[in-house]
């Protein structure tokens, strides 16, 4: 069995994106591929795969498209090839990836959307973004540089930690797929 992070499989009815994987070869009994898979709606479930199970495979495509504007609880897109407007509405991708949308999504920004079996399963933004510091904390006296962050508000109502020396209308650069969410990257 040949699974890759990011690959998708079909499981119980459902469309799983694996997130992680690990292969285990106990002292006793068969090695097998322990694996975290993710569903559209979020839900996360560890699967154990042994050596003889077969997996199927979702033949999964990237297509390029550019943000064009939000219409109530939608967001349209327009596909790069062929001009053709796309709706993405709240249930045809993950929560986290509407939050991003509305949040990020600037005009004229480029996203990849991910089709599993020629449906819509998830758009993915630009991994850094340029915002702008709409709040940052004072600097505490006495506190180094080197490794101190402050909070920091962005986009009306998102904290992030951010270096000391940044402060309230700076730009920044921050990545929005970090290990632990949204990170602080560099400066503008």
């Amino acid at each position: 069995m040949d699974l890759v992070i990011g690959s998708c499989i079909s499981l119980r009815d459902k469309i799983w994106k694996v997130v992680s994987k690990q292969h285990v070869k106990p002292g006793k009994g068969g090695a097998y591929l322990q694996v975290v898979l993710k569903s559209l709606d979020g839900v996360k479930l560890e699967h154990r795969f042994s050596s003889s199970d077969t997996v199927d495979l979702v033949m999964m495509e990237k297509k390029k498209f550019q943000f064009s504007y939000f219409e109530k609880k939608s967001v349209f897109l327009t596909d790069l090839e062929t001009y053709e407007s796309v709706e993405i509405t709240e249930n045809m991708v993950p929560k986290n990836t509407m939050f991003l949308l509305r949040k990020f999504a600037t005009e004229d920004m480029i996203v990849d959307v991910e089709y599993a079996n020629d449906v819509i399963y998830d758009v993915v933004l630009p991994s850094n973004v340029k915002v702008k510091v709409e709040f940052a904390d004072p600097v505490v006296k006495g506190q180094t540089a080197a490794s101190s962050y402050k909070n920091a508000v962005i986009c009306e109502d998102i904290n992030i930690g951010v270096p000391t020396y940044l402060g309230t209308g700076d730009e920044i650069i921050i990545n929005l797929y970090g290990e632990k969410g949204l990170e602080f990257v560099s400066r503008a």
